[in-house]
């Protein structure tokens, strides 16, 4: 038996599945507070919580990181100079407010 890929559930074995997903009001209470600290909200009985587990992806390294690097930092700078002219003070209430109504949004 592949211990990644089966698991025993009493005297059946099944494959191990990817992710889950549960009703948030199934949840032990320590689970339900785990999410609800992931996700900054109080989550409500009927909504679906869903967990995946997804192994690291292997990317191999870039010949050309160098030239992607500098063509981010490029974009960046063209991005910086279009606000240029507002404060940090503003540019930190943009988003302080874009954060809390992601935060407390309700779908």
């Amino acid at each position: 038996m592949n211990r990644d890929t089966w698991y025993d559930y009493g005297q059946r074995q099944r494959p191990l599945q990817p992710g889950s997903v549960q009703r948030a009001g199934d949840l032990p209470p320590g689970v339900k507070s785990a999410v609800e600290q992931l996700l900054g909200r109080m989550i409500a009985a009927d909504e679906e919580v869903s967990v995946a587990a997804v192994p690291p992806r292997q990317i191999a390294p870039s010949e050309n990181r160098a030239i992607v690097a500098q063509q981010l930092e490029n974009l960046l700078n063209r991005r910086a100079a279009k606000v240029g002219d507002i404060c940090d003070e503003e540019i930190d209430a943009a988003v302080d407010e874009a954060v809390d109504r992601v935060r407390h949004r309700r779908e």
